[in-house]
């Protein structure tokens, strides 16, 4: 999903609703920051793990970015 597509499938809900995010092991948080970022596509295969992983240093290299909630 990009921008333009979230937009799209915000637009049609009351704009004060909460945004929240899964927890770490069960039950959701309020999604407290929402930026700009680098990431690595395609890093990680186990279950357990998104398939990406964020460029945490200006020198790692990256494949595009992306907007992190969370």
């Amino acid at each position: 999903m990009n921008v333009k597509q979230l937009i799209e499938k915000l637009q049609g809900y009351d704009p004060e609703l909460m945004v929240i995010v899964s927890g770490y092991e069960g039950g959701v948080n309020e999604a407290e920051h929402a930026g700009q970022v680098k990431i690595k596509l395609n890093t990680f295969t186990e279950w357990y793990y998104g398939k990406h992983d964020v460029a945490y240093s200006h020198t790692d290299p990256f494949d595009c970015e992306a907007i992190y909630i969370h």
